[in-house]
């Protein structure tokens, strides 16, 4: 069994809710999500990379119809207050690597999946998923 925090299941039921059960998956390892391989470029980069991406998990996977990952949804509330170490390294490593790999990573904040469950909200997930995917895209 997977233990989440309140907000991780809460967002764990909306993308269930819109991709499917089948097609969420929470916890996939970076290495997993890649396909199992890493990008040689990457590899002799950075020696370590492999076994970060082996033991780094992702929040939740959104994989297609043929089980491969095509997005990752994480959270990821800034730096404003405090440094997450994980977090850091998801910004700094994973990204960078997902991009490589062709899977879009997306964030949100703690503060957009409560208005998102807010039920005088008219923010609603397809709206958010649209603007991040698109915000990902552009840059």
């Amino acid at each position: 069994m997977v233990a989440l925090t309140l907000p991780e299941a809460q967002l764990f039921r909306l993308l269930v809710d819109f991709f499917g059960h089948e097609n969420v998956v929470p916890h996939m390892s970076a290495l997993a999500v890649c396909g199992g391989e890493l990008p040689e470029a990457a590899v002799l980069a950075d020696s370590t990379l492999m076994g970060w991406a082996k033991r780094s998990k992702c929040l939740f996977a959104i994989v297609d119809q043929q089980d491969a990952p095509c997005m990752v949804v994480e959270f990821f509330g800034g730096f404003e207050h405090s440094i997450d170490i994980q977090e850091e390294e998801h910004q700094r490593i994973l990204a960078p690597l997902l991009r490589v790999c062709g899977i879009r990573y997306v964030t949100i904040s703690p503060a957009e999946i409560a208005e998102i469950v807010d039920p005088n909200s008219s923010l609603d997930l397809f709206t958010l998923l649209q603007a991040k995917v698109d915000q990902v895209m552009d840059s």
